[in-house]
């Protein structure tokens, strides 16, 4: 079922339980779902519970933020960056006519950066332990703007 607002608290661990995010106590993360505001795995599996339900689940890479893709990963002179002051680790956004991408620099040999287009998670299985605290439908307003308005939403 979608356009449902989902509100959930979660802990989220990556292989060899180290922990790489958590919504913040009192202060569940908030979702309209069918809009792609969440990795689809884990949307299915939020759909599937109740209010108060606990639950710990492992995302497949594919099912979360995607299998690893070499074919995002290339090198380009460091005059084409968007600053010469960089490191390995830095993130920006490349594109052009108003579609742009996420990039994280790789490596850096000389003048030569590599880029990677991955997301910093992309192969990676995730495990979420998540708690249901409250679901209801969305209005028709929530919908025509793309996000949740009121507690813990938007306030506009």
């Amino acid at each position: 079922m979608s356009n449902l607002v989902v509100s959930f608290d979660y802990v989220l661990t990556a292989k060899g339980g180290k922990v790489i995010d958590a919504s913040t106590k009192g202060k569940p993360l908030i979702f309209i779902t069918g809009l792609g505001q969440i990795i689809p795995g884990l949307e299915t599996i939020l759909l599937e519970m109740e209010p108060a339900q606990k639950k710990t689940v492992t995302i497949e890479a594919k099912e979360a933020y995607g299998v690893h893709d070499e074919r995002l990963i290339y090198k380009v002179d460091r005059s084409k960056l968007p600053a010469q002051e960089i490191k390995v680790g830095d993130m920006f956004e490349v594109g052009q006519d108003g579609q742009f991408s996420p990039v994280t620099i790789t490596a850096i040999n000389g003048d030569e950066i590599t880029l990677d287009g991955n997301h910093p998670l992309a192969g990676e299985d995730l495990t979420f332990a998540v708690e249901i605290v409250g679901k209801r439908p969305a209005t028709a307003e929530e919908l025509a703007h793309g996000h949740v308005h009121g507690a813990g939403g938007c306030h506009h």
